[in-house]
């Protein structure tokens, strides 16, 4: 079974960006998924940020949890 590369290693192999960008892409999305867990947003709310930010499944979503 092959593992699933970090988010930031991702959108560098995929967008050919730095790792400051998508860094920065991924700290974004990471405050934005807070802000929709503290304002009670559910789980479907929060598994688009990783479309919306990435492109991505929602298989990501982990690395974004701030616990």
């Amino acid at each position: 079974m092959e593992t699933r590369k970090p988010i930031v290693e991702t959108l560098m192999k995929r967008d050919g960006i730095t790792r400051s960008e998508a860094t920065a892409i991924k700290r974004e999305a990471t405050e934005e998924l807070i802000e929709i867990l503290e304002s009670g947003g559910g789980y479907e709310d929060a598994c688009e940020i990783c479309e919306d930010y990435f492109g991505l499944e929602p298989d990501y979503l982990d690395e974004l949890l701030p616990f």
